[in-house]
């Protein structure tokens, strides 16, 4: 067990970075919103280019590493992704596993598909859904190490 303890502390400070980077690109990508997509810059759309980027590996960190180690570390079968977001609202880190579930689609949307025109319509949805991976977040890493992390000393 205190192995997979560490491994979930490791992983916990590796998402808390990844949650930092994040919380830059949406304080960069805010004074964007509502400009014309011929208006924006390279670097602008670069800026929003790393917003989306930095949210889908949030979002898959939380689920495939974040969620998953929480379920081992608890001795519960990980089994599938469903079940994995299921749990995650059982343990109140959601109102609705439906949530998680639309911001991975969102994710897997920017992964496969080239935004174009629609980035600036794109900007404030990633911003929004940004925002919501991080109270997640937050609530998950509150979690562990409240109650997961005492563990390793126990």
């Amino acid at each position: 067990m205190t192995d997979k303890l560490i491994l979930l502390k490791k992983d916990l400070s590796d998402f808390k970075e990844t949650l930092k980077w994040l919380r830059r690109s949406i304080s960069r990508c805010k004074p964007l919103v509502g400009k014309p997509s011929d208006d924006l810059s390279e670097e602008e759309i670069e800026r929003v280019e790393a917003l989306m980027a930095r949210f889908s590996r949030s979002i898959d960190f939380i689920i495939n590493r974040l969620l998953r180690g929480i379920d081992i570390v608890e001795l519960e079968e990980p089994g599938s992704r469903l079940d994995i977001v299921i749990r995650a609202e059982k343990r109140g880190f959601i109102e609705d596993y439906k949530e998680l579930i639309v911001l991975k689609d969102l994710r897997n949307e920017l992964s496969h598909e080239y935004v174009g025109d629609e980035l600036v319509e794109k900007i404030e949805e990633v911003l929004r859904a940004s925002e919501k991976v991080i109270e997640v977040g937050e609530k998950i890493v509150q979690y562990i190490e409240k109650t997961l992390l005492p563990k390793i000393s126990s």
